[in-house]
């Protein structure tokens, strides 16, 4: 989602989108409601396939919060990558060097490869700035049978946490593309080769 607006750049389209009467957060959100629904039936054919391929035992006791944590911590993520979005456009493409700096420290610290409670609390407690990381936890707590020994947090904590995530990230986005905006058309080369 975050390099989204640089690659319409690249293409030639960004100049139409920022000419269009929709604001900039309005084609992002219908550029990530794409993208939930696509990563949610992503994620449900993995889900199968690995349950069939590696007999995984789920012990799911209530689905509401399972999928309640999924969709939150999918909005605290898009709503990430939709503030970053605006970072793309000003770093451009210094901005892909970044990632590649933070793309394997943010798995490590996300518990993408092993739970989040393995690390110091301090540690887990900043890596749990990153949706991923409570999101993931929460997901494990609740669909595993000895999930909740893994837990780094308690699932309600995890689930106030992700909804708050989603609304600084979503609103932190709203002013940071406002201020993109603002700045395409005070100097007229957003949409240009910054050299």
């Amino acid at each position: 989602m975050s390099s989204q607006l640089y690659w319409e750049k690249e293409q030639g389209n960004l100049a139409l989108y920022i000419l269009a009467p929709a604001p900039l957060m309005a084609i992002l959100l219908g550029m990530a409601v794409g993208g939930a629904v696509a990563t949610t039936l992503r994620a449900l054919v993995f889900t199968f396939l690995g349950t069939l391929v590696f007999h995984v035992t789920f012990s799911v006791a209530a689905w509401l919060p399972l999928f309640g944590v999924f969709f939150l911590a999918l909005a605290a993520l898009y709503g990430l990558g939709m503030m970053f979005a605006s970072l793309f456009l000003l770093l451009s493409r210094e901005a892909w060097h970044l990632v590649a700096l933070f793309q394997e420290p943010v798995y490590l610290l996300s518990g993408f490869y092993f739970p989040v409670k393995s690390f110091p609390f301090w540690v887990a407690a900043a890596a749990s700035l990153i949706p991923l990381t409570m999101g993931l936890d929460a997901m494990r707590q609740l669909a595993f049978p000895d999930g909740t020994q893994y837990g780094f947090l308690p699932v309600g904590w995890e689930i106030a946490g992700l909804a708050g995530l989603s609304v600084l990230f979503i609103v932190a986005a709203r002013y940071l593309l406002a201020y993109m905006e603002r700045l395409a058309k005070q100097e007229a080369r957003l949409t240009e080769s910054r050299g």
